[in-house]
Parts: structure tokens; C-alpha cells; sequence
């Protein structure tokens, strides 16, 4: 099992004036004490009020003045900070970018952080904000399959050829390439039947809903690796995230191994940590890291 952190770069955690102190803090950190994965999240704009009803819950579960940091640009300022931890997004929503622009950034922080990029996106949900950036919501299953495609053959092909609904090439050539051959993983978000046919035809990962009913997770892992076998790919290589659902390192642990016979193999830790007080919450990385066996990253003190 691997674990992971959500960096502190959106919701109330990131809406101090030393929040770019505390990502370094909170990366380096988790680099140090053996972490696999650091997790940053996306949204670019907010209406005034959200009424689209939020998929994990009954409301939003922040306000729209809520600061959410650049993800990519989080990424790079931590990457110049941390050696060995993994860069990733939980999730970005696909369908708002671009994918010429973003697979150049994405590219560029593979490159610059030495190959540590993993690419979680998802195709999101909250229909005023894709209406703010120009986006039909309706749209959004067809750009995320597009541009699936469109990223991984600008990250592998010498000379790109792309005849799409939103994007056309005709003999482009696009550097650099991603560091990791043939692309960076790419972890896809969500739940419904569209998402788990683009995780089992090209995904490394799935960015799985808090768990709630451990048992119906479980056979959503069933149904995701089945999948995968029609698809002619072996279950066993796309890996499951989530989130602990615990609030106290003792109760995340005593959870860990029914998580893990539900089929999850990467926890992410993030209701325990970012809380108001974020000394605690750097102290409460590190006892779990202890208590869990977590191997210390190799620059660790000895």
C-alpha cells in the first residue's frame, strides 16, 4: 500500500498570507518521511452560488471565496523542493484546458522534475464553472476523451497528425516529450460508466470517491478490474486511490486493512492533516508516517 498527501494549495488551509511557505513545508516534509505521492486539486473560477449539487455530498464543502492555486505552477514550486516524492493532481478538470498548452506544461514539469509527474484528471462536474470558462457541460465526456488522445499523441508521436472535433494537426511537431516513456501515468477521476471504460483502456489509475460503503467500493474495484480484461489489459497494473475516511491516526489505521482488502492500493491521508492548526497537522504527518512503517525517503535524517 503507498500513501499520499494533499498539499495545502486549495480550501482554507491555502488562504493565509504563508501559504507558499506551508506547501514547501508540507512537501518537503512528505518527501523526507517517505510519502509516495503529493495531490493538488482544481477549480478555476466559482459563480457567486453553486447550485449544481456536488457529487460527494450534499453541498460544496467550501466557500466560493475558497483559494484553489495553479496546479501546475504548485507542482513546479515543489518540485524544485522535494527529490524522489511524486507530483500529481486529484484531479484536474480535462475538459476546461486547452490540451496544447497544457500537455507543454505538464511536459516541461516531467522534464524539470525529473520524471515524477503523474496526470490525474477527471471530467468534472460543476456546470456553472464550465459555462464561465466557455465550455458546454454537456460537452465534457467528448473533450475528456479528445483530449485524452490528443495529450498522449503529442507526448509520444515525432510528427503529430490529429484530426479531432476541437483540435486539428496536420504534421506538428511538439518538444519536449515527457521524461517518462511513453507518457506520464495518467489516473483518471470518477465513478460512472464512462470513466471506468477510459480507466480500463488507458488509465494507470483510478482516483477513486471517498470510500463510503466499503463493500459496495469493493465490488466497484470487481466491476473496474473485469473491465480491464475485456480491454485485453492485466487488473492488476491500475491502481486504486482514495481517501482513508478516518479522522484520527489511530482509527486511519486500524482501517488500513479493510481498505486494502476493498481493493485500494494508494491512501491518501488528507482528512487528518490540514487542519486550522497546521503545526499539528505536520505533526500528525509524521506520526502516522512512523506508526504506519512508512521507509524514510533517502535524504532522511538518520
Amino acid at each position: 500500500m503507498r500513501f499520499g498527501v494533499p498539499l495545502p494549495q486549495f480550501g482554507p488551509t491555502a488562504d493565509t498570507p504563508d501559504v507558499a511557505e506551508r506547501i514547501a513545508r508540507a512537501a518537503t516534509l512528505a518527501d523526507r518521511l517517505g510519502y509516495d505521492v503529493l495531490w493538488t486539486a482544481e477549480h478555476l473560477v466559482f459563480p457567486a452560488v453553486i447550485r449544481t449539487l456536488y457529487p460527494y455530498g450534499d453541498r460544496f464543502p467550501f466557500p466560493v471565496t475558497t483559494p484553489f492555486l495553479d496546479v501546475v505552477t504548485t507542482l513546479a514550486w515543489v518540485a524544485a523542493r522535494t527529490h524522489r516524492i511524486r507530483l500529481s493532481s486529484a484531479v484536474m478538470i480535462l475538459p476546461y484546458h486547452q490540451p496544447i498548452p497544457l500537455a507543454k506544461a505538464l511536459a516541461t514539469l516531467d522534464v524539470l522534475s525529473g520524471g515524477r509527474l503523474i496526470v490525474g484528471v477527471a471530467t468534472g462536474w460543476l456546470a456553472e464553472e464550465f459555462t464561465m470558462l466557455g465550455v458546454p457541460p454537456r460537452e465534457r465526456g467528448r473533450r475528456m476523451d479528445e483530449y485524452l488522445d490528443a495529450l498522449r499523441a503529442l507526448w509520444t508521436e515525432e510528427r503529430v497528425t490529429f484530426r479531432g472535433r476541437w483540435l486539428q494537426l496536420e504534421d506538428a511537431a511538439f518538444f519536449p516529450k515527457p521524461l517518462q516513456k511513453p507518457h506520464p501515468p495518467i489516473w483518471i477521476g470518477g465513478a460512472s460508466a464512462a470513466a471506468f471504460d477510459r480507466i480500463a483502456r488507458l488509465g494507470a489509475g483510478w482516483i477513486a470517491p471517498p470510500p463510503g460503503d466499503l463493500q459496495a467500493f469493493a465490488a466497484d474495484v470487481a466491476r473496474l478490474r473485469r473491465l480491464a480484461e475485456t480491454r485485453g489489459r492485466d487488473p492488476a497494473e491500475i491502481r486504486v486511490a482514495s481517501g482513508g475516511g478516518a479522522r484520527s491516526v489511530d482509527e486511519l489505521l486500524a482501517r488500513l486493512p479493510a481498505l486494502e482488502r476493498a481493493g485500494i492500493t494508494d491512501v491518501t491521508v488528507s482528512a487528518l492533516f490540514w487542519t486550522p492548526d497546521f503545526a499539528h497537522s505536520l505533526a500528525m504527518l509524521e506520526e502516522f508516517a512512523a506508526r504506519a512503517g512508512i521507509p524514510p525517503g533517502p535524504d532522511a535524517a538518520p
